[in-house]
């Protein structure tokens, strides 16, 4: 082993590709490994073939909603952390319930994506140099 950290995986589950592919970019600019899923079915699929130490969920999709998929990982067991996001019209209402059903956190998507990281950061602590990179030399 070289002593490098790998890179700490993410999914992010949301049906707007804006805000995957923003949310994308933010997330692998600090560092962190991610795969996003357009919808709940194509979650829960992933979710049972890899795990993630944080799934970014939007709660209200057209296939299965976030609220439900956090109930699937409870019921699993799963150890992932959840921060649920929405920006429908009711989503102070929608975040709560996600938080009261087991997210760990909640954020509102008319914050700016910018702040998205901040969120991530509190959740899980920084992301680490990846394998492939040098961290920086100090003199």
């Amino acid at each position: 082993m070289d002593g490098c950290i790998p890179k700490v995986p993410i999914l992010v589950v949301d049906d707007d590709l804006d805000y995957r592919i923003l949310a994308r970019h933010q997330l692998e600019a600090a560092g962190y490994q991610v795969l996003d899923s357009a919808g709940g079915n194509s979650a829960v699929a992933i979710l049972e073939e890899q795990c993630f130490r944080l799934v970014i969920l939007d709660i209200v999709m057209p296939d299965i909603e976030g609220l439900e998929i956090i109930r699937r990982l409870q019921r699993q067991g799963c150890r992932s952390k959840i921060l649920a996001v929405s920006g429908a019209g009711l989503a102070d209402t929608y975040l709560r319930l996600a938080v009261q059903l087991g997210a760990d956190a909640k954020f509102d998507k008319i914050r700016p994506v910018g702040d998205l990281l901040v969120a991530v950061e509190g959740l899980i602590g920084h992301s680490s140099p990846p394998c492939n990179e040098t961290p920086p030399q100090s003199d």
